[in-house]
């Protein structure tokens, strides 16, 4: 269901998914890679549907996406309450150990093109805690400014933009995996310059 869910979005769009690389095979770890567009739960879910995914609680609000990603299970956040993001923390990792997910979050917080911000050490703190392993994925779209969204952009006419441009494509490469062992900042920056430079 959640994988149907996740093509219709995509497809409605007009975008064809390419996969290089084969999805993880293991049960439990954090997937953590780059945040483009609004599609990128929805593509990241068709090319693997039994993640589940972290993020921002104002995503609830957006049309199409907001309502779907509740549904299929996303973890929401607020990203001002210390308390919330501490008992998400601890939900994620009780999660990861109990039931053997596939939990994927966004270490930059926010969508950008290049990934040129540092990525926030909380994903790599939370597979430390429930000593999982990181897969890194990297997403990318054609054309890709067209599809991002980002800066002041307004979600409604960006959607509308999209629809109408042709032969969209977006490609979602799976990468290595990592051990969450060590310091985790200095992970999230090798990971993070890693996607930026393959």
């Amino acid at each position: 269901l959640k994988q149907a869910w996740a093509k219709m979005v995509v497809s409605s769009f007009g975008f064809k998914i390419q996969i290089i690389g084969s999805p993880p095979i293991e049960k439990s770890f954090i997937l953590v890679g780059n945040h483009i567009s609004f599609l990128d739960i929805p593509v990241l879910m068709a090319s693997l549907p039994e993640v589940t995914f972290i993020a921002k609680d104002d995503l609830k609000k957006w049309p199409i996406i907001g309502s779907g990603a509740a549904a299929v299970g996303t973890i929401f956040v607020s990203r001002t309450s210390g308390s919330d993001r501490s008992l998400v923390r601890d939900q994620v990792s009780k999660v990861l150990q109990e039931h053997k997910s596939m939990v994927a979050i966004f270490p930059s917080g926010t969508t950008c093109l290049y990934e040129d911000r540092p990525w926030k050490r909380g994903a790599f703190e939370i597979a430390k805690q429930a000593q999982v392993p990181i897969q890194l994925f990297k997403l990318s779209y054609l054309p890709l400014r067209e599809s991002a969204y980002i800066d002041d952009d307004n979600l409604l006419d960006q959607m509308a933009k999209l629809v109408e441009i042709k032969d969209k494509q977006v490609t979602v490469t799976w990468m290595e995996q990592f051990d969450s062992i060590g310091d985790s900042e200095i992970l999230a920056n090798q990971l993070r310059l890693k996607l930026i430079h393959e």
